[in-house]
């Protein structure tokens, strides 16, 4: 029977030495200079022990993204409004304040001119923590705090967008004080109804 050579872990521990490495290397050189044989020297482990997991490059860092942030699951209590405030400000500490913030960020910038990797994160890492996030929207929204005609989507951007924005154009996240004033905004934002006769969207306001 094989064995492996002294030293080199195995199973969930080459899995775990494996993403540690990624995401190293991801903060050292940053996505363009990653390579396969950088991350298996820093795991301790040969290339095909990566390659059992991983088809890529692309699929290596995606898959130590997302094993690093947990996928949250939507809070559920009698408060809607404030399973949506929690599901927010979950959604934005997994991805900006995660350990792998900084790793993400670099990925995200690379994502923008590479369709294949930004495939990739959206289905493998983004789309499950959004769906949390869309589950408290609709639980909201059936509790009469989402005014009509605001869609899900306006909804989310207005939640998330200040923070994600000041994180990945200035670099810091908003601290929880500042970003409970955020959601305040937000909130009041979209409780309005924008489908009526005199409503932004139907007065054709800003066009």
């Amino acid at each position: 029977m094989p064995t492996s050579s002294p030293g080199r872990p195995r199973s969930a521990a080459a899995k775990r030495a494996i993403v540690n490495a990624t995401l190293a290397e991801l903060e050292a050189v940053g996505y363009q200079a990653l390579t396969i044989e950088a991350v298996a020297r820093r795991a301790g482990v040969g290339r095909p022990t990566i390659y059992r997991r991983w088809p890529d490059r692309d699929a290596l860092i995606v898959g130590a993204l997302t094993a690093t942030v947990p996928q949250p699951a939507a809070p559920s209590t009698d408060d809607p409004v404030a399973d949506l405030r929690t599901s927010v400000a979950t959604f934005i500490s997994g991805i900006a304040r995660s350990p792998a913030a900084r790793a993400v960020l670099a990925v995200h910038a690379a994502a923008a001119n590479r369709p294949d990797l930004r495939t990739a994160l959206h289905e493998h890492y983004l789309a499950p923590r959004n769906d949390a996030l869309v589950s408290a929207i609709e639980r909201a929204r059936a509790s009469g705090a989402i005014g009509a005609g605001v869609t899900d989507e306006q909804v989310r951007d207005l939640l998330v967008g200040p923070a994600i924005y000041r994180w990945l154009v200035i670099g810091e996240v908003p601290d929880a004080g500042e970003h409970e004033v955020l959601l305040d905004l937000a909130l009041a934002a979209i409780a309005r109804d924008v489908s009526g006769p005199g409503s932004p969207a139907a007065s054709g306001a800003g066009a």
